[in-house]
C-alpha cells in the first residue's frame, strides 16, 4: 500500500513538473524534453501487463489535461508501453534481478551501457508516437526524426539526473 502511494505521489509530482515547469522553459527548436517517462523506469517489473496499459493511458490523459494536448501523451505512452513488454524480454532477464533483490532494471544491476539501450530505446519510441502525432504532417517527417533523436537525448539526461537525485 505504502509503495503504491509513493507511486501515485511521483506521478503526480512528474505529471507536473511536466506541465507546468519543462513545458513552460524554451530550450530550443529541437528540444522538448519529457522527464515524466522516469515513472515507467521505476515501477516493479512483475507490476501486471495490462495494468501497466491502464497506468500508462490514465498518466498520459493527466499530463494532457495538464498541459493542454489533445491525447498526444496518452497515445505515446500506451504505445511505449505496449513496445516495453517485447523490449524488457530483449534487455532484462526477470530471474536474476529478482535474486537480486531488484524491482527494476537500474544502472547498477545491469550497467550503465545496457541501461543507456533499453532507456534509449523505449524514449525513442514514446518521442517518435508522440512528434508524429504532434506535427502529424508528411513533409515534416524529417523534423519529426530530428526532434525524436534530440529530445531522446535530452529526456534520457534528465532521467539519469532524477535517477540520480532520488538514487533509484
Amino acid at each position: 500500500m505504502i509503495d503504491s502511494l509513493k507511486y501515485i505521489g511521483l506521478a503526480i509530482v512528474l505529471a507536473f513538473f511536466q506541465a507546468f515547469i519543462i513545458q513552460q522553459v524554451d530550450l530550443g527548436f529541437w528540444l522538448f524534453p519529457m522527464p515524466y517517462l522516469y515513472l515507467f523506469f521505476v515501477l516493479p517489473i512483475n507490476f501486471n501487463r495490462f495494468g501497466y496499459l491502464f497506468l500508462a493511458f490514465v498518466f498520459g490523459t493527466i499530463v494532457d489535461f495538464l498541459s493542454g494536448s489533445f491525447g498526444t501523451h496518452a497515445a505515446s505512452c500506451v504505445a511505449m508501453v505496449f513496445a516495453k513488454n517485447f523490449i524488457d524480454e530483449r534487455f532484462i532477464d526477470f530471474e536474476s534481478l529478482q535474486l537480486q533483490g531488484e524491482q527494476y532494471l537500474n544502472t547498477q544491476s545491469k550497467g550503465l551501457l545496457t541501461f543507456f539501450y533499453y532507456a534509449l530505446s523505449l524514449i525513442a519510441i514514446h518521442h517518435l508516437v508522440f512528434f508524429s502525432l504532434d506535427y502529424f504532417e508528411w513533409r515534416l517527417t524529417f523534423r519529426v526524426i530530428l526532434t525524436t533523436i534530440v529530445s531522446s537525448l535530452g529526456s534520457f539526461l534528465l532521467i539519469l539526473m532524477y535517477k540520480g537525485i532520488f538514487g533509484r
